[in-house]
């Protein structure tokens, strides 16, 4: 087993407008001929944080007193779970196999799943299983946290449908809910190719069937400490906070080979 990693490795410390991934040519699907894949793991450099707990002050018997923040979730090895990990600017190769579906659900007051990976040309359906209202409000990363649509659900079970059209293109939109739960947060990343994945619960990640060739590999997690609390009449209202994490590295992924490629950060200090 081949394991090649070219030693350029840089830590992009940048805003979440600064999330963008830049529009290129398009991407070209075809059979893929001794392909290679990349595998690894995203790991917490340094001690785990205690995260602060957010208060309840809305619908409490369906969503508790309090919630955990879903911004840090770390095993007892360190493996970060929730980072997103792909290629920066492949063109040609595979087939687009992932689902064409993707789902957010809203469920107990939380956003099912935290991080939502949604295909070039797919549909992005919200869907609410709780019996209260419930929104989607989601921002452009790229254009300055300027809203891309919100969509509110009052009736347990509603379906909404989006096409990819709905987005303003390839990136990093965050979604919140304004019906009294600022806890609830999520990201919905959309990829104009299928090389791209979430890390799991033990922080590990795959690329299959990637064409032999030269590439810039990128870890992105969100920010995880709280910035700024927007509270109104004693309520907290909005959460900001801090700026994500982007690590990014070049790989060299040789016929029919597997190359490991491991990721580590570190929180910043003194926010």
């Amino acid at each position: 087993m081949l394991n090649r990693l070219l030693i350029l490795t840089c830590l992009v410390l940048v805003g979440e407008q600064g999330t963008l991934l830049v529009a290129q040519r398009q991407y070209r699907e075809g059979a893929v001929q001794n392909g290679g894949a990349i595998r690894g793991t995203v790991t917490l450099a340094g001690a785990i944080p205690s995260l602060a707990v957010m208060p309840v002050a809305k619908d409490e018997n369906l969503c508790g007193r309090s919630k955990p923040s879903p911004r840090l979730v770390v095993n007892a090895q360190g493996g970060v779970r929730y980072s997103v990990v792909y290629l920066e600017g492949i063109r040609p190769g595979k087939r687009m196999n992932h689902p064409m579906k993707a789902v957010l659900d809203q469920r107990s007051c939380i956003y099912e799943p935290h991080i939502v990976l949604v295909p070039a040309n797919g549909t992005l359906e919200i869907v609410n299983s709780d019996p209260i209202l419930h929104n989607v409000h989601t921002y452009n990363l790229q254009k300055g946290l300027t809203t891309v649509f919100n969509i509110a659900q009052p009736i347990r079970g509603q379906r909404t449908p989006l096409p990819t059209s709905a987005f303003d293109g390839p990136g990093f939109y965050r979604a919140t809910c304004d019906a009294g739960h600022p806890w609830m947060s999520a990201y919905i990343v959309l990829m104009d190719h299928p090389y791209y994945a979430v890390t799991d619960e033990k922080g590990e990640y795959v690329l299959n069937s990637v064409p032999p060739g030269t590439y810039r590999i990128v870890m992105w997690h969100e920010g995880v400490r709280v910035t700024r609390t927007d509270v109104e009449k004693g309520t907290v209202r909005q959460y900001s906070y801090e700026d994500p994490y982007i690590v990014t590295k070049e790989v060299v992924v040789t016929p029919n080979n597997v190359v490991t490629v491991d990721f580590q950060f570190e929180l910043r200090k003194n926010l």
